[in-house]
């Protein structure tokens, strides 16, 4: 079982030649998954770096095609986990990463580059109407777009339909899947605002608002050979991406199919000051604290943090970004990490597994956890050339405290 790598058409996901890319780093994850006090939910990246293709791994035969073969941007790369039963299908494999080749450097022996996520191209899209930018009185930009009565993941997959297939040139295989979907959520987005709304921090926006849906993009096999990218979204009502399993791995001393499993601990945090839209004197704040811990027989030293969003002018919606700063550390955390290899075959595939998804890890005999079966959700799968991955889970609170 191994990776392999196809160059094809940005525009059109075409799937073309393949290419043998000897060393390279990647990563998938759902969302932001640091563990810090504050921190943002944004949407989800696949990552391809540090790309170094000797000039003898191009299948071509003079500069003009070499150049062409790997034009910035034009063309994009997608990377297969291929097993012993795509031998047997005569199957390409299962698409797991995909992205444009981004700025390249040149030798006389390779060239090296990163991979451009699905998102990094749509940081460069707005969400500005043809026709509607500098065309009003004066040069100004009066218009705009108003999606009224949809839900998040029907705005988001709005305004990629606008930044993509709506403008010259704009096209991206990307299945903007919940198009017209109805809900209670309205926003506006003005032209003269440009400078806010690349396609990127608007579907990063709406994941970051309170209730806001988890966001990530997907390959798969459009035909035998077309890659397109599957927009997912969680709904209003459950902001998770849904799964038909729920995988379990295994830690116990000297085995199990997740190895060199590390425990990071923090404390809790008791206090968020906020603040929001204004200035000076005249700017809204809001407080949130649970003192309960630091007024215990054993306390804890208090722990204080700050929050900021100077879009938010409504008090009542920042006090509740700063609960919800709060009730997320209110109580000591713990995040978990361990390393998996994909040719175990007790260990789940690369594309029958993603980030976002619920996973059981039974844990035995670790220090500082009760053996048990934890319920975690995968936040991240990061990996090289190898088989080997290291999977990242969310911040949980810590069971001992």
């Amino acid at each position: 079982m191994s990776w392999r790598c196809y160059l094809g058409d940005t525009v059109t996901g075409l799937v073309a030649q393949p290419i043998d890319i000897p060393n390279f780093s990647w990563t998938v994850t759902v969302s932001d998954s640091s563990m810090t006090t504050n921190r943002d939910k944004g949407t989800g990246e696949m990552d391809a770096t540090g790309l170094t293709v000797p000039w003898g791994a191009v299948p071509a035969d003079d500069p003009a095609e070499r150049a062409s073969m790997l034009s910035s941007y034009r063309r994009c790369m997608t990377m297969f986990w291929y097993d012993e039963q795509d031998v047997l299908d005569g199957s390409l494999g299962t698409p797991i990463l995909w992205g444009a080749v981004g700025v390249r450097t040149d030798t006389r022996l390779d060239t090296s580059f990163d991979l451009v996520s699905p998102m990094g191209l749509l940081g460069s899209r707005y969400a500005v109407a043809e026709g509607a930018y500098g065309t009003g009185a004066g040069g100004t930009s009066p218009g705009g777009v108003r999606y009224d009565g949809y839900s998040y993941r029907g705005i988001a997959s709005e305004v990629g339909r606008l930044c993509t297939s709506y403008k010259p040139g704009g096209s991206l295989p990307i299945d903007w899947t919940y198009l017209g979907e109805k809900g209670s959520r309205t926003r506006e987005y003005k032209a003269f605002d440009v400078q806010n709304l690349s396609c990127a921090d608007v579907l990063e926006k709406l994941a970051n608002v309170i209730g806001g849906p988890d966001m990530q993009f997907r390959p798969y096999m459009a035909d035998a050979q077309h890659v397109r990218l599957r927009f997912l979204a969680g709904s209003d009502a459950d902001v998770y991406l849904g799964q038909d399993v729920v995988h379990t791995l295994t830690s116990f001393p000297g085995g199990g199919t997740i190895h060199n499993l590390k425990v990071d601990h923090a404390s809790a945090v008791h206090r968020v000051y906020a603040s929001g839209a204004g200035t000076d004197a005249a700017q809204i704040t809001a407080l949130a604290e649970d003192l309960s811990l630091v007024t215990t027989r054993d306390p804890y030293p208090l722990v204080e943090t700050a929050y900021s969003d100077s879009d938010t002018d409504n008090l009542e919606v920042l006090r509740g970004h700063a609960q919800s700063q709060l009730q997320g550390n209110a109580l000591p955390i713990m995040q978990v990490t361990g390393e998996v290899d994909f040719d175990d075959p007790g260990v789940p595939a690369p594309g029958s597994i993603w980030p976002g998804e619920m996973v059981d890890l039974a844990v035995d005999g670790f220090p500082t956890l009760p053996d048990g079966v934890y319920r975690m959700r995968l936040m991240s799968m990061s990996g090289d050339q190898s088989s080997v991955a290291t999977l990242k889970f969310d911040v949980d609170f810590d069971p001992i405290y």
